[in-house]
């Protein structure tokens, strides 16, 4: 047992850390696994505590407790693997060590637009370090390094901070499915989405590019919020 946490608790970040390099299955994201870990340290765990109880190295706790550094309206972005519509854990990390959350933030968007994997972002954060360049240029640099650069579209909407509650309670992948029926319903295609709880983000190629147009940019954020309060029952979301 962990100080903080029931058995349940601690049953679910067991499952969700040793899953080895498998995203199904994962009842957790990489976020809410920290969020219990740090739970669990403000109860008085140690760092070796949590390393024993979840049979992982110390480095990898530490690993889900920094990304907590991230600014929140990225952190509903980070999950487990690697994929186009979402933060890979390890790419996660490499972006916490810039300190700057603007600077996070500029990566994190790159990662989105130009899919950038885990070692691209170590380089694009060391060249920053080394350099001082922009995270701009220096994302620039690392993909001229590619063969092919593939165009991504991304846009980001926020959740009015009255439906906040109605979002907090539901977990990752519950809030994702929820932004994934709203998007099938506005009629948003060729793309995916991440929902956050004061934030969701979508993610495509030139089709969801062209869909957006079709559905209309200004239009987006307000319809997503109209269907997904109708997936809640929450009638103030889609005010």
């Amino acid at each position: 047992m962990l100080p903080g946490l029931t058995a349940f608790e601690l049953g679910l970040v067991r499952m969700s850390v040793g899953y080895g390099g498998r995203k199904k299955g994962r009842p957790l994201s990489p976020v809410e696994v920290g969020g219990f870990l740090r739970k669990a340290r403000m109860h008085g765990a140690s760092v070796a505590d949590c390393s024993e109880a979840l049979q992982l190295h110390a480095t990898g706790v530490l690993r889900f407790l920094r990304i907590l550094d991230l600014p929140p309206d990225l952190q509903h972005l980070i999950d487990w693997g690697s994929g186009r519509d979402f933060i890979g854990f390890s790419a996660a990390v490499e972006t916490t060590k810039l300190k700057d959350s603007s600077d996070q933030r500029a990566v994190a968007a790159a990662i989105l637009a130009s899919s950038l994997n885990s070692k691209e972002v170590r380089q694009v954060t060391q060249l920053r370090q080394r350099s001082g360049r922009s995270v701009k240029e220096c994302v620039r640099e690392i993909l001229r390094m590619r063969p092919q650069v593939v165009r991504r579209y991304v846009f980001i909407g926020s959740v009015a901070p009255e439906d906040v509650e109605a979002l907090g309670g539901r977990t990752q992948s519950a809030r994702d499915s929820m932004l994934a029926e709203a998007m099938e319903t506005v009629g948003i295609e060729g793309g995916s989405g991440r929902l956050g709880v004061r934030f969701f983000t979508l993610v495509g190629d030139e089709k969801f590019n062209a869909s957006m147009r079709k559905v209309g940019k200004d239009n987006i954020e307000a319809q997503l919020r109209f269907h997904m309060a109708q997936a809640v029952g929450d009638a103030t979301l889609g005010r």
